[in-house]
């Protein structure tokens, strides 16, 4: 059986520590929500990116596939809107990413606002809604991808949203709930842990 020490047995091995002053952690996240806004103004704010970001969000994507939206007569190709304005995507999943690089999912929660308000306005609803919960339509305009990050979700839309993508997670291998659960502690925002039901 492993013997703990006390804090004052560290202390006589090794010393007491000061850290310096001027020390501080930094988070692991590298997204930086001024710089992002700031790089997407310097782009003149184009509306495609918005347009890419509600359809990434409504339909939503995976498998290197971000699909199209219609304007008008019009299809247009994610893909081409990426390359257009220099949107990483298709990334390794531990690949390093600066502050202000726009990725699909950067999108995503930077427009949360504008996504949750077009659905909302539209009453859209989501794959996330109409595949992994039980479609109570209260929370259908909380209940997509970036939405953890909204700052004002009540404690039952987060717990909604929680449940969602802890569906997501069973059905497909994946573990979105636990960046979820992360976001939350992280804001402070109040859930409840999933209560699963068969769907």
């Amino acid at each position: 059986m492993a013997k703990y020490l006390t804090e004052e047995q560290i202390i006589a091995i090794i010393g007491e520590i000061k850290l310096p002053e001027n020390f501080s952690t930094m988070s692991q996240d590298s997204y930086n929500e001024e710089m992002i806004a700031a790089k997407v103004q310097k782009l003149k704010s184009p509306p495609e990116l918005l347009m890419a970001s509600i359809n990434m969000a409504i339909v939503g994507y995976g498998n290197q596939k971000y699909g199209n939206y219609r304007l008008g007569d019009d299809v247009v190709n994610l893909t081409k809107i990426f390359v257009s304005y220099n949107i990483k995507y298709n990334n390794p999943k531990a690949s390093l990413l600066k502050e202000d690089d726009l990725t699909p999912q950067r999108l995503c929660r930077f427009f949360r606002h504008s996504i949750r308000r077009h659905i909302l306005q539209t009453k859209s609803q989501t794959y996330l809604f109409r595949k992994y919960t039980d479609r109570n339509p209260d929370f259908a305009h909380i209940c997509f991808r970036g939405a953890e990050y909204l700052e004002d979700l009540t404690i039952d839309q987060a717990s909604f949203l929680l449940n969602a993508t802890t569906n997501l997670d069973l059905r497909l291998g994946t573990n979105i709930s636990e960046r979820v659960v992360r976001v939350f502690e992280a804001k402070g925002t109040e859930f409840r842990r999933p209560v699963l039901v068969k769907l």
